[in-house]
């Protein structure tokens, strides 16, 4: 079994090397556990034009599981993991779970419907090995590059979350606007920035002056601001605050960068993945289906990348870890990223334009 495991994890691991071509069929999906606990796996996916979640898998250290044994009809599929003193790096992505062996139909609802909601990622299909003179294989998913041992801080390739600011502490951010909401039950007003190192949200609950509240209410997404003030409490790279300055800033060649990537683009691997970014955040769908929703920021490094950049920084937009994408090319039509640290090469164009 281990050796299977090592040709597994070499032929098809979770999001590395080359796009999947268009006649490239996977017959099945496997799942492996290639770190040194045993894993309980759960997975989710559309099934039927509905989404459908599945429960549990057991795997031992350096095994590998059978989760699905048909072709695969759908790009994207979803897992999430639990293991003793390990940490999930989820994608915040939400299913309905249930502490026993489970096969739930629909994502909505789940804790009136007597389940439980559990943060998944996300496996992209697309994003494999090519396995030229090789018969179609079953996708090969590995568990190690969203787990995280709680006590070594093992690097895992997603930049992991945690405090951007000390609590109680004043500071000052240039950020991006992304946009006010009225929170449902209470009526507060809730405004969202993306800042180079995390999320800040201010509320009128009154330790922000009303008149700083009412000129973020009238900014238009993707505005480039500087604030100050003080931190209130921080929780998975989200941090909430209060301020007592808000000024509208000069443009850098990071907002201006981001500015150009507002629209819709869509894969020239497969038509039906496509995302639209409005002010700093990314709308991400497969066909008609959202599949998350991102907060972005345009940066000049990123997690440990050696190279300079920019870099595309996403991050859910209710938390998690960061995922990195070097800005490879950028003009009016065309988009190219490089998703890292595998180096995945992912082509975009425009909307509008018809795919090559």
């Amino acid at each position: 079994m281990y050796a299977r495991l090592i040709l597994a994890l070499l032929l098809a691991p979770l999001l590395v090397v080359q796009p999947a071509q268009a006649d490239q069929a996977y017959v099945g999906l496997e799942i492996c556990n290639d770190t040194p606990v045993p894993q309980s796996v759960s997975v989710a996916y559309r099934e039927d034009g509905q989404w459908t979640s599945h429960g549990w898998w057991h795997l031992p250290p350096e095994t590998c599981e059978s989760i699905i044994d048909s072709p695969l009809q759908n790009r994207f599929y979803y897992f999430h993991s639990q293991a003793q003193g390990w940490q999930f790096l989820d994608e915040r992505i939400s299913f309905c779970t249930a502490p026993g062996e489970f096969s739930i139909s629909g994502d909505k609802n789940c804790v009136t419907r007597g389940y439980e909601n559990a943060f998944f990622a996300k496996i992209d299909t697309t994003v494999a090995s090519e396995l030229e003179g090789v018969a179609p294989l079953a996708y090969v998913a590995a568990l190690g590059d969203h787990s995280r041992s709680q006590n070594s801080g093992t690097d895992t390739g997603a930049v992991a979350s945690g405090s951007i600011f000390e609590v109680g502490a004043p500071f000052v951010r240039d950020v991006t606007f992304q946009g006010c909401q009225r929170r449902r039950g209470d009526g507060r007003v809730i405004c969202k920035m993306v800042a180079n190192d995390g999320q800040l949200c201010v509320m009128d609950d009154g330790r922000t002056e009303q008149a700083i509240i009412d000129r973020l209410q009238q900014l238009e997404p993707g505005t480039p601001v500087r604030v100050s003030g003080n931190s209130l409490a921080t929780d998975d790279r989200i941090t909430h605050v209060s301020l007592s300055t808000l000024t509208e800033r000069d443009e850098t060649r990071y907002d201006h960068m981001l500015q150009q990537l507002s629209g819709e683009w869509v894969s020239q691997a497969d038509g039906y993945d496509h995302f639209v970014v409005e002010g700093a955040t990314r709308r991400n769908y497969y066909g008609v289906v959202e599949t998350m929703t991102e907060l972005l920021s345009v940066q000049n490094a990123c997690g440990d990348s050696p190279e300079d950049g920019p870099y595309l920084v996403s991050q859910a937009e209710d938390g998690g870890p960061d995922h990195c994408y070097k800005i490879t090319s950028l003009t009016e039509n065309d988009l190219v990223l490089t998703y890292l640290p595998h180096g995945t090469e992912l082509r975009y164009q425009r909307s509008d334009l018809p795919l090559n």
